[in-house]
């Protein structure tokens, strides 16, 4: 067979791997395996950036992504990475190098026991003693990462091990786990039955989408069950995509970062059907919304999250396209009455959401120079892009503006956003275009979050990605300012204030194309040349640092409209 390293390569172009992303550090063995199994390396700038490209390009193929750290710092800092694919339920599989065996225990230099730094956030956490299982353990943690709720796995391999005869153990993929859902575990019939009467029932019905949809594929049984039974339909904001929201059922984001009007339609209900949703604390603004007075139907893949946040009428643990398509079929079936007898209640979930729409048209419209609204900046986006053009948010405030604000305009996977980690979203553009060459990829990031991974700008410059990068820059952290202002009726601005950076400058001396927007008007004739350049770009926005974001944290000292 060869070597580890050639077993390794061998394997992943048995899966059908086209990409393979990293920070180069020592392994040689490993890239020339690569490199001669015709496997594109794509060279990151940080092993924390290479995860976040891994990540948005296994969510926007649906197939397993793989990164790579070297021992020791490497390695650390690629699990700083893996803990956003943890959140998102993102398949990614994480190779590292260790310490050579026949030196560990002894001091060698960047030794570090690494191996325990990934246990609580893999799926499979492994390590080849063997050589010639490394073809046999690759295939189970590439099992593991897209069986069941999708998510990271990690392999650790002595760095003498690469080289080392793997024996004659064939080479081969397990076609079925050559994507994501891998399995659809099917609904109890009774559960589907009593699911369907009690939102038959219902005086004020509801339907909460999450990330397991998507992840399923399954917006065409969600939008059409909505439509069978009547139903008003929110999203997580992993659930973006679930349901175009453009479509008359749909309301909206739900929770802490989210529309005003949808927190409002989803705790007037009395009955919520939730699929591929937790139910956590940022999707039900610490579960508060939903009340714990409803009436919860929750179908999830995973069943440790079932019951855990709410009581719940019916748990039904299985895919959520298994679970929706049983659902349609039981309520379109024979003679039975389950169709939509809350005519009113949808009108009324219709009606506030147009309600919002006109409250973010007024609020687009208040900008001032050199502190343009990002309402404004939202609009102008919604105008421009695509149905199949692909957005990707940052975390915190960018997060909250794009989730509440930019309506996906089809369903499916045009919208990704990050778990939790800050700066992300530049690297995730990258994987995210690498994934979707044909698409336009637009980042929403922070002064805040850019800071992180600008030396990606070259990544995207040498691998030729046009990318477009909207910088919403108020030269500060602003969220952590709002919070002090409101909530502590103070300002620590040493932890807040940042220097005002020419970021499109900056972008120029990458190699991008550049611009800096201080004035609402200039917004869309500067994104349309962004577009045009047919270059990575960056589009600098100058935005008002007074205006919150759409979170529900400052509802109790500020009147919140949108």
């Amino acid at each position: 067979m060869g070597s580890v390293a050639q077993a390794i390569a061998q394997t992943l172009k048995a899966y059908d791997t086209r990409h393979f992303f990293l920070l180069t550090g020592g392994d040689q063995d490993l890239w020339i395996a690569l490199r001669d199994a015709g496997i594109q390396m794509v060279l990151a700038r940080s092993e924390r950036s290479a995860v976040y490209m891994a990540d948005a390009y296994a969510r926007l193929t649906g197939k397993p992504a793989f990164a790579y750290g070297q021992f020791g710092p490497g390695a650390a800092v690629l699990v700083g990475g893996i803990v956003d694919p943890y959140w998102a339920g993102s398949p990614v599989i994480a190779i590292t190098s260790s310490i050579r065996s026949d030196t560990r225990y002894k001091s060698e230099y960047q030794e570090i026991d690494q191996k325990l730094l990934f246990e609580s956030i893999t799926k499979m956490n492994a390590e080849i003693l063997r050589p010639e299982r490394s073809a046999e353990i690759l295939r189970s943690a590439i099992r593991a990462a897209v069986s069941g709720n999708p998510g990271p796995a990690h392999i650790d391999v002595p760095a003498n091990m690469f080289a080392a005869e793997a024996g004659d153990s064939p080479i081969y993929a397990e076609p079925r786990f050559m994507g994501f859902p891998a399995t659809r575990p099917l609904p109890d019939p009774e559960d589907i039955e009593k699911a369907c009467k009690l939102l038959a029932e219902a005086d004020r019905p509801a339907m909460v989408a999450g990330a397991g949809v998507v992840s399923s594929g399954a917006w065409e049984e969600l939008t059409r069950l909505s439509e069978v039974l009547g139903l008003p339909v929110a999203t997580s904001m992993g659930g973006k995509g679930s349901i175009a929201e453009t479509h008359p059922n749909a309301v909206g984001v739900v929770g802490r970062y989210s529309r005003k009007s949808a927190n409002d339609i989803v705790s007037g209900a009395d009955t919520v059907l939730s699929v591929g949703c937790t139910l956590g604390a940022l999707a039900t603004d610490t579960f508060r919304i939903p009340s714990p007075e409803t009436k919860i139907i929750h179908i999830d893949i995973d069943p440790t999250v079932l019951g855990t946040a709410y009581r719940e009428e019916v748990s039904i643990e299985a895919d959520a396209r298994a679970a929706l398509a049983s659902m349609l079929e039981y309520a379109t079936g024979g003679d039975r009455e389950v169709g939509p007898g809350h005519g009113e209640w949808l009108e009324h979930a219709r009606a506030r959401t147009a309600a919002w729409r006109g409250a973010y048209t007024q609020a687009a419209k208040k900008s001032q120079p050199g502190a343009i609204a990002p309402y404004a900046v939202f609009k102008a986006l919604q105008e421009a892009l695509r149905p199949q053009d692909v957005v990707v948010a940052d975390t915190g405030y960018m997060g909250a503006w794009a989730g509440a604000l930019y309506e996906v305009k089809s369903p499916g996977n045009n919208f990704i956003r990050t778990g939790g980690s800050l700066g992300w979203a530049l690297p995730a553009a990258l994987g995210a275009q690498i994934a979707r060459p044909k698409d336009l990829v637009v980042a929403i990031i922070g002064d805040g979050g850019i800071g992180y991974h600008i030396g990606d700008m070259e990544t995207a410059r040498r691998l030729d990605l046009p990318v477009v990068v909207v910088i919403l820059n108020n030269n500060s952290l602003a969220f952590e300012y709002h919070i002090q202002k409101y909530l502590f009726d103070t300002e620590v601005s040493a932890v807040n204030d940042f220097y005002d950076v020419n970021y499109a400058d900056v972008a120029r001396a990458f190699g991008w194309f550049g611009r800096r927007v201080t004035e609402a008007s200039e917004f869309p004739g500067a994104l349309r040349e962004a577009i045009g350049s047919g270059e990575p770009a960056v589009v600098e926005v100058m935005v008002d640092k007074e205006t919150a974001a759409p979170v529900t944290y400052y509802e109790s000292v500020v009147e919140r409209v949108v």
